[in-house]
């Protein structure tokens, strides 16, 4: 395949596995794109160069503006006009798209002298909006990544209605996702539902449950964010507890709730059965789960209209042998079959999630199977290497297509 440059807000990113698996998963394949950071990150990876965007260049954009204003005058016009007369959401995605229209105006020659077949940005945001300025500036075609908090948090982004009208091809993980594509316009044809990879394969040490008198153990992963829906999941450990189902909660991860959390567990009495454990690396997540019994995701839809699509530590936890216990809003629910490979509940009402745990532990083998099947399942569909070969396969066909 011809030159195509992937465009990240920063990379490597901790909490970003699944671009990392994926960009693996495509040099393996030989199809190696120039990975470009806009925003941070580090020069190399895993002995591959990424061009780190030095934000220095900004100064120059006091003659980039002029110059493309001059030989592009519609193409800036039709953007202003956008700009103008569209509310931005949020100070952040305000500063994220100057920055995105920033980077496409001062690299948009050297683009064009690299000869670049084609541009993709690997999310509906910053990267997507430098794709979507560096195509109208030097012609080159132009696809994007959208996931569910691209398209579903409230506002959006700014200049996301331009971007996908104009991208030869949008990728995206969930079919809650791609429904929400169809409905703000995109044509089926140019939606790709491309699933986010697992590259490597794991075995437990064993299938049992409850061996030496040990805790049913359950594990949760994922930032401290409302969308997460951690107090149902405590008010799920509270019922267990009530329940006398002997347990322990393993929550994996970090952000803004993390001190309302520890208060809620403090509050509930749920000290000697849940631990908050902070973020893991990648690694120490895949090793907690190889040693839990089950995976919970009680996620919600938020107050501002986010939600996840298939997060990624469900097909993780699903390979590794868990057993998947996840909310039936979004898109969580796609990753397995309900009740054949895993179990699809509703995190507002956790006496659901109690009956199956608590069933769970006192006859493991009866869930067993399931267990299996989510596997099997995890490894079919999520496999790195085939959803890399569709990716790129789809790249080349939309670029030769918008290239004419």
């Amino acid at each position: 395949m011809e030159k195509v440059a992937f465009l990240y807000a920063t990379f490597p990113r901790k909490t970003e596995t699944f671009v990392r698996r994926e960009l693996r998963a495509l040099e393996k394949l030989g199809f190696s794109p120039k990975a470009h950071s806009l925003w941070g990150g580090k020069p190399t990876w895993e002995g591959k160069q990424i061009h780190l965007y030095p934000k220095r260049r900004l100064w120059t954009l006091f003659f980039w503006i002029p110059h493309w204003a001059m030989i592009k005058p519609r193409e800036f016009l039709t953007a202003l006009r956008f700009l103008w007369g569209s509310p931005c959401p949020n100070l952040q995605n305000f500063n994220e798209t100057l920055l995105g229209l920033g980077f496409a105006l001062t690299e948009a020659r050297r683009f064009q002298r690299e000869g670049y077949r084609g541009i993709h940005g690997i999310w509906a945001t910053m990267p997507a909006t430098a794709a979507y300025a560096l195509s109208k500036l030097t012609g080159i075609p132009y696809s994007m990544g959208a996931h569910a908090y691209d398209l579903f948090r409230k506002g959006g982004d700014w200049m996301l209605p331009l971007k996908l009208r104009e991208a030869s091809m949008v990728r995206t993980s969930s079919q809650s996702s791609a429904k929400r594509l169809e409905a703000l316009g995109v044509g089926k044809n140019g939606i790709k539902l491309i699933r986010r990879g697992l590259d490597r394969w794991t075995e437990r040490d064993s299938w049992e449950v409850g061996r030496d008198g040990s805790p049913l153990r359950l594990i949760s992963v994922g930032r401290l964010v409302p969308k997460k829906g951690y107090f149902h999941q405590l008010e799920i450990a509270r019922e267990l507890q009530s329940a006398g189902v002997f347990f322990h909660l393993s929550i994996v991860g970090s952000g803004r709730l993390g001190a309302r959390l520890a208060e809620e567990v403090r509050r509930k009495g749920l000290g000697d059965n849940v631990s908050l454990l902070g973020s893991k690396s990648e690694e120490e997540v895949s090793e907690l789960c190889l040693g839990s019994d089950a995976m919970l995701f009680t996620g919600i839809v938020d107050e501002r209209g986010d939600r996840d699509g298939i997060p990624n530590v469900i097909p993780e936890a699903m390979e590794a042998g868990c057993l998947i216990l996840a909310s039936d809003q979004a898109g969580a629910s796609e990753a397995f079959i309900d009740e054949v490979s895993g179990f699809s509940l509703n995190p507002r009402r956790p006496r659901a999630w109690v009956e199956i745990l608590a069933d769970f532990a006192s006859d493991p083998g009866r869930y067993e199977s399931i267990r299996k099947r989510a596997k099997k399942h995890a490894r079919e569909s999520f496999d790195a290497t085939r959803t890399a070969q569709r990716l790129s396969s789809c790249l080349s066909k939309a670029f030769e297509l918008a290239g004419g």
